[in-house]
């Protein structure tokens, strides 16, 4: 059976998780300690964005959230297909809204 367990608490900027792969009955502890990139978010927030640059960072998404997207829904964020995808980086830009609204930078 896949398994996949997932913890994250905004408030102290940790995230850990288990995610076990039927087909080798092997699991993979996954953790990351995320305050730094909360802290740098919280800079980027702060200090808004440039009106006369060509993109404007939408979030900063640590690779244990990376995992766990992957792993629940299916969108690979550091597949290049994925990522020239529209439809597929809407549902990632809306999963990170709803579900990590901490590492948004602006929306």
């Amino acid at each position: 059976m896949l398994e996949k367990k997932f913890k994250h608490d905004a408030a102290d900027g940790a995230l850990s998780g288990i995610i076990g792969f039927e087909n080798t009955k092997t699991h993979r502890r996954v953790a990351q300690d995320i305050k730094p990139i909360l802290d740098e978010v919280k800079e980027e927030r702060a200090a808004g964005f440039n009106r006369k640059a060509n993109y404007r960072k939408f979030a900063s998404i640590p690779d244990v959230v990376a995992i766990e997207i992957a792993t629940k829904y299916g969108i690979n964020i550091h597949n290049d297909e994925t990522i020239r995808d529209k439809w597929e980086m809407k549902k990632f830009k809306n999963i990170i809204i709803r579900e990590y609204p901490y590492l948004l930078v602006s929306t």
